[in-house]
């Protein structure tokens, strides 16, 4: 069906697709199509579209949105269309009440009461036990506090072969000893992909062709289908059986029994890696998610899985203080994390301080370490806050010391964030808010650069190069620097934000 929705006046949309946080809110002179059928974004998508003014569309077996010379056009099977209220609160409640309401639980909380650090851009694909280790080490050293450790691709035999690679990690159960001796929960990365030469070896994984037989994988005809993902080409699992599910739980089970292993990265299984045919892609993606049941479980690509106990990290984002185009960097950051915390994604996880994508990380030398300190002061009171690059070791240019300052802060706020994180998942009011969210109707509609911390505090971090004060937009009230004392009334003020603060304010009464 199609249906056409003329904007009302001072109307904007904001939408599901969360790797798209920059482009929203939506208004009636904007451009914008987003086809949900398929996710083709790295990220999570929830096919649901919230007006400022209270309403809502919700597409519940995908179709597309678009926006054009002051119409939203929809054209999906079944169509949503409703008129919840007045706010964006009123319509974010609404469409999450009746199509993915909280389930009143949420992720071990381990995950965001202390810092998550991952060992992928530190050694990207040289992981192994001895750097493992060494990094572990310094963490603890430099006073950080142990928190969730994710031990990254490259540590097993094969894609599917979910077994420690002995070369590199000649001793795995001493090395896990060591790091829960530490202080850490361990969480290990896999994927949702069998490797076309994976060992035939009844102690790991068997042949690609039994892994068929056994209806595991999905098929072609009489072969194995083949996806082309970052790594290169690998058969998928079939989540939509249950050998798949069956199987990797096994291997989840082992790795949890024989090594101490808590949790899991779940990483891969993108809708959009599979041919825009494949009419089962957003299906495979979200069973890939949903069909884990063991340990702590972070994922970064789904559809339709809002409401859900599940951290959502969001996708590696580019060294960059600005986005270019596809390559989203610092300031993509707190459009997407409002924008999944929004849509019904409120566990969220922003992507390594400083980016993740590889390619950035080859040359360390080349890092701005302005850049870095700023993004850990953007992090430090996300939901959660993860680290990769070793910022604890890097002495020049104050990064280790600002760095520091912006964790022990967010040790501070850590029960605030936890109080909020409990109440998000049995109201479905995200911790960290758009202001239009919070104070509707004032003039905040297109503000992406600050933020609510629930009710009671404004976050409004440095995000251009060379910076030592910024803008901030106050609502009605008065709101109290929290380093200084200083208030401020309702209005737009210049405030001081030197290279080792992040401007917090919080609500005076």
């Amino acid at each position: 069906m199609i249906k056409t929705i003329e904007f009302l006046q001072d109307e904007y949309w904001y939408g599901g697709a969360v790797d798209l946080g920059e482009k929203y809110p939506l208004g009636k002179t904007d451009e914008f199509f987003l086809d949900t059928t398929v996710n083709a974004t790295p990220n999570q998508l929830n096919p649901v579209f919230l007006s400022n003014k209270g309403r809502y569309i919700w597409l519940e077996n995908g179709g597309s949105f678009s926006v054009k010379n002051g119409v939203i056009t929809v054209d999906a099977p079944s169509v949503d269309f409703a008129e919840a209220g007045s706010t964006l609160c009123d319509a974010a409640v609404a469409a999450a009440s009746k199509h993915y309401a909280p389930t009143g639980t949420t992720p071990d909380k381990r995950a965001f009461s202390v810092p998550q650090y991952c060992s992928w851009v530190v050694h990207l694909w040289s992981q192994n036990q001895e750097k493992l280790l060494e990094y572990a080490r310094s963490i603890v050293k430099s006073g950080y506090k142990p928190g969730l450790i994710i031990i990254d691709d490259t540590w097993q035999k094969d894609y599917g072969v979910w077994e420690f690679n002995s070369t590199y990690f000649p001793d795995p159960k001493a090395m896990m000893k060591e790091l829960k001796e530490l202080g850490f929960t361990v969480s290990m990365w896999i994927c949702p992909y069998i490797s076309p030469d994976s060992p035939k070896s009844a102690e790991y994984a068997p042949w690609i062709f039994n892994h068929m037989d056994e209806g595991r994988i999905i098929k072609d005809g009489d072969r194995p289908r083949f996806v082309g993902w970052w790594e290169g080409y690998s058969a998928a699992l079939d989540f939509t059986g249950t050998s798949a599910k069956k199987w990797i739980n096994e291997n989840t089970e082992r790795l949890m029994r024989d090594y101490g292993v808590e949790g899991f990265k779940l990483d891969g299984g993108d809708p959009s890696y599979w041919d825009k045919d494949y009419k089962d892609a957003n299906l495979q993606s979200t069973l890939w998610i949903d069909s884990i049941d063991n340990g702590l479980k972070e994922a970064r690509s789904c559809y339709k899985l809002g409401g859900k106990p599940i951290i959502q990290r969001l996708n590696d984002k580019h060294h960059l203080w600005q986005s270019k185009g596809d390559a989203l960097g610092l300031s993509s950051l707190l459009p997407c994390i409002m924008t999944q915390g929004l849509v019904g994604y409120p566990f969220g996880c922003a992507d390594m301080v400083g980016g993740g994508k590889s390619d950035d990380f080859i040359d360390k030398s080349n890092l701005d370490d302005e850049l870095i300190i700023r993004w850990c002061q953007a992090s430090a009171l996300l939901p959660m806050i993860q680290f990769s690059l070793d910022v604890w070791n890097r002495k020049e240019n104050r990064v280790a010391e600002c760095c520091k300052k912006a964790v022990d802060l967010r040790e501070k706020f850590t029960p605030y964030i936890v109080e909020k994180l409990e109440d998000a998942a049995h109201t479905s009011l995200p911790a960290v808010r758009f202001m239009e969210f919070q104070f509707p109707n004032g003039g905040f509609e297109k503000v992406t650069n600050q933020f609510m911390l629930g009710e009671k505090y404004l976050v409004a971090p440095v995000l251009q190069k060379g910076a030592t004060s910024r803008t901030v937009l106050f609502p009605d009230g008065e709101w109290k620097d929290i380093s200084d004392g200083k208030i401020f009334g309702k209005g737009e003020f210049t405030v001081n934000a030197p290279i080792d603060k992040l401007p917090v304010f919080e609500r005076v009464g």
